[in-house]
C-alpha cells in the first residue's frame, strides 16, 4: 500500500495539471527565431500567390535583394492587452456573439478558398471573384477567434523583443521585381498562441491606398503554412 499510494498521489496531480491546463488561456508567446524566420517565409509565399494571381497568373522575376530595403518594412508587433499598449497588435478585444456567429467567426478566411477568389483575374475582369462566404468560412475560424480573445485579454509586464534582425527578414521575403516603386511591404513579428502562429502582412501603396490581413498558421510536418486570413484594414 505504501508503495503504491505515491503513484495514485502522482497520478492525481498529473490528472489535475492536465485539466488546468486545458482551462487555462492560452499563453501567447515569441516563437523561436528559427519558427519565426520561416512562418515570416510562409506568409511571403502566400502573399506573394496572391500577387502572382492579381496580376493574371503570371510569375515576374524575384525583386534582388539591394532593391528589398525601399518595399519591405518590419514591426516589432505588440499582444493587446499589454502593458505597454499598441496599434499593432495581433489579437483583438471583442467577444463572440450571437450575431450570425459574430460574422462567421470575425471573418476569418480558409486560406485555399481565399486564395481562389484572385484566380483568374484577368484585365478584362480585375476584380476577386465573389466566393459563398459560408465556404469562405475557415474550419478553423472558431478555434482562432478564440484564441485571439483569450490572448487579446492577457496582461503583460513587459513585452519580449522578437530579436528578429531586419536583414534576416528582408532575406525570407520574395517580391515581384515589377512592383511599384511607391509600395512597400509591411511584415510583423509572428507571435504563437496554442498551436498557432499569427502574422500582420500589410500593403502601403500610397498615403490613402494599402490594406492589412492578419495571417494564422500552423505547423504540419516541420513545414508551417497559411490556414486562415483575417481581413484587417483598407485605405
Amino acid at each position: 500500500m505504501k508503495q503504491v499510494a505515491p503513484l495514485v498521489i502522482a497520478t492525481l496531480a498529473a490528472i489535475g495539471v492536465a485539466l488546468s491546463l486545458a482551462f487555462l488561456p492560452p499563453q501567447f508567446v515569441r516563437p523561436s527565431l528559427d519558427d519565426a524566420l520561416d512562418i515570416i517565409e510562409a506568409a511571403s509565399d502566400y502573399n506573394l500567390s496572391i500577387q502572382n494571381a492579381e496580376a493574371g497568373g503570371g510569375a515576374a522575376p524575384p525583386m534582388a535583394a539591394e532593391a528589398k530595403p525601399a518595399h519591405i518594412k518590419f514591426i516589432e508587433t505588440k499582444p493587446c492587452g499589454a502593458t505597454s499598449t499598441s496599434a499593432d497588435c495581433v489579437a483583438i478585444d471583442v467577444h463572440l456573439g450571437e450575431e450570425k456567429g459574430r460574422w462567421l467567426e470575425m471573418s476569418w478566411h480558409d486560406a485555399a478558398v481565399n486564395f481562389e477568389r484572385y484566380a483568374g483575374i484577368t484585365p478584362e475582369n480585375p476584380l476577386p471573384k465573389a466566393i459563398d462566404i459560408s465556404r469562405l468560412q475557415s474550419p478553423s475560424a472558431a478555434g482562432i477567434a478564440r484564441l485571439q480573445i483569450a490572448a487579446s485579454q492577457q496582461k503583460f509586464d513587459s513585452i519580449d523583443p522578437s530579436g528578429l534582425a531586419i536583414a534576416d527578414v528582408r532575406a525570407r521575403v520574395s517580391l515581384r521585381d515589377d512592383m511599384p516603386a511607391h509600395h512597400m511591404m509591411v511584415y510583423s513579428a509572428p507571435w504563437v498562441a496554442g498551436d498557432t502562429a499569427f502574422i500582420k502582412v500589410g500593403l502601403i501603396c500610397g498615403d490613402l491606398c494599402g490594406r492589412g490581413e492578419n495571417y494564422a498558421l500552423r505547423k504540419t510536418n516541420e513545414t508551417w503554412r497559411v490556414i486562415a486570413v483575417q481581413p484587417s484594414w483598407v485605405s
